[in-house]
């Protein structure tokens, strides 16, 4: 389009109606007559759709600056639409990654719970059957104290002069007589 706008300053005579009311009070004319605008529409080379054009153009000037700023908006609307969507599809992806990933610790945290759960009732049962060996250092000692007394009452014995002939040479000597390293016999003579 050319941006022609239709004005209506300059309307011949017989293109306005006139004027005559019928019984409600509404205004009645001959023809094609648009009340709001008081016109008759007179023979032109123009189309219906051209005249509309020529109308709207001439009633809203910047259609097409609110036209082309509507579609601006529609489409930064459909780009914003996109982009969340896009937010949302990511975010349920990590989810569902994020839930396989806790499924798969609560059944590993499980499994570890029952191994630790048969560990301990292993270590009950290894303690329960070690309980005798508790003993075991007192044991030990009352034993190297006995070897101690039986050392003592051998070489006691056979440091006698009545049971050293019993006695291996070894022993001999003991508390009464020379040791085995002694050059004198156990008489205290040569």
């Amino acid at each position: 389009m050319s941006g022609k706008g239709v004005t209506f300053k300059n309307v011949p005579e017989s293109s306005t109606r006139d004027e005559e009311e019928d019984d409600e009070g509404q205004i009645v004319g001959e023809g094609d007559v648009n009340p709001a605008l008081d016109l008759v529409r007179t023979m032109s080379m123009s189309s219906d759709k051209d005249i509309l054009r020529q109308l709207r153009d001439a009633m809203n000037p910047k259609q097409k600056q609110q036209a082309f700023v509507m579609v601006v908006q529609a489409g930064l609307a459909l780009v914003a639409v996109g982009i969340l969507l896009a937010v949302v599809i990511v975010g349920y992806i990590s989810l569902v990654r994020i839930g396989t990933a806790v499924q798969t610790m609560a059944d590993q945290t499980t499994q570890l719970k029952n191994i630790t759960k048969q560990t301990s009732e292993k270590m009950t049962a290894l303690t329960k059957n070690l309980e005798p060996v508790a003993i075991l250092p007192e044991l030990d000692a009352s034993l190297q104290q006995m070897n101690d007394d039986v050392d003592t009452l051998t070489n006691t014995m056979c440091g006698s002069p009545l049971f050293a002939a019993t006695c291996p040479a070894d022993f001999r000597a003991g508390v009464f007589g020379p040791t085995a390293g002694d050059e004198t016999p156990a008489g205290g003579k040569r």
